[in-house]
């Protein structure tokens, strides 16, 4: 178990997370970008990443990326796709807005773009091709971040951050509490802390004894 202080952290932490915002990341191949991305929807309360990998190879959110995400992404939770299509309906089935970030200037700027949605969930591509004309086509809604310099996008991590930012401020403004998880959602977000700290608990007293033993042999 817990001690008091931590288990106090983890409750005030479950409470203020958000509901009905998520982060939808299209075929993302860098760990160090999923780690950073995670990083920040920790920091702004998000606390599932849908992530589909369908042309790129898979790999545990949870298990990469230890620096870039501060270890945050062992916290969070990861719902994993291996089809854009299906995974997109299903969301759009249950009941979440679809807005993709593109590069192009006929879409919302998220300076004028209203993100305070009930249930939205913002669709961002990989770091070299972006979003899948699939992805574009089943979005809802279409967003952009303005540019004013050379380059005509930023990277998957920073544009991830600055959405959820927005959506964050917005939500803030017409009053946050009423996005925050409801009592039975925050107890079932405890749970899932509680159940990580045990598992990250039994992880650390193995890698200890092993290193432990480790350490045994080269004096023997």
């Amino acid at each position: 178990m817990p001690t008091e202080a931590r288990l106090n952290k983890l409750k005030r932490i479950a409470r203020q997370r958000q509901s009905g915002l998520t982060l939808v990341i299209e075929d993302v191949f860098d760990p160090h970008n999923l780690g950073a991305i995670a990083r920040s929807c920790d920091a702004l309360g998000v606390q599932e990443i849908n992530v589909i990998f369908e042309t790129h190879p898979p790999f545990d959110p949870k298990a990469v990326a230890k620096n870039s995400s501060t270890s945050t992404n062992k916290w969070l939770s990861f719902r994993i796709h291996h089809n854009t299509e299906t995974a997109l309906r299903t969301l759009k089935a249950e009941g979440w807005q679809i807005a993709a970030a593109v590069v192009d200037p006929a879409a919302e700027s998220i300076f004028q773009a209203d993100l305070s949605a009930e249930r939205l969930a913002l669709l961002l591509g990989n770091e070299k091709e972006g979003l899948s004309q699939t992805a574009i086509e089943l979005a809802d809604r279409h967003i952009t971040i303005p540019m004013r310099g050379i380059a005509q996008s930023m990277n998957v991590s920073v544009s991830a951050a600055l959405l959820l930012y927005e959506a964050t401020r917005q939500r803030h403004a017409r009053g946050l509490h009423s996005y925050l998880l409801d009592d039975k959602a925050a107890q079932h977000t405890l749970d899932y802390f509680l159940e990580m700290h045990e598992s990250l608990g039994k992880r650390n007293k193995r890698q200890r004894l092993k290193r432990a033993q480790a350490r045994k042999n080269q004096k023997s």
